[in-house]
């Protein structure tokens, strides 16, 4: 999980760059690297904390991808507007967007599942002793 979180985190950040490039204003641009820096970063650091703290690396990294999930669903409308619009589109940034609900979004589950997992091992581990 700790590499999970490390790679996912450097693939959000490389998609803060990517939709920065994509972008013609300058404004805008920056504050797509913004969101991708923050949230990429947050995963990088949760990865790394969980070298030493297992399980505190990867709940903290579970809940930045929450809040990173949560965070990018809102412009849900901005997409369907996207995909909607003819040919030629314009900046491809709400397709950049979606990866990183489908990155996040798979984060907050994997974490929950191993979570739901260490707790069944610990309630079969209570009934047998």
């Amino acid at each position: 999980m700790r590499a999970y979180l490390i790679l996912q985190g450097l693939m959000i950040i490389g998609i803060g760059f990517a939709g920065k490039m994509m972008h013609s204003g300058r404004n805008e641009g920056f504050s797509f690297l913004q969101g991708g820096l923050t949230l990429g970063g947050a995963l990088l650091i949760c990865g790394l904390f969980a070298i030493k703290n297992p399980w505190h690396g990867m709940i903290g990294g579970g809940v930045v991808a929450l809040i990173g999930f949560c965070r990018t669903m809102v412009n849900l409308p901005n997409w369907l507007e996207w995909l909607g619009h003819a040919n030629p589109r314009p900046a491809a940034t709400p397709l950049l967007e979606m990866l990183v609900v489908i990155i996040t979004g798979s984060i907050a589950i994997i974490v929950l599942r191993k979570l739901l997992a260490e707790k069944t091992r610990r309630m079969l581990e209570e009934e047998d002793s």
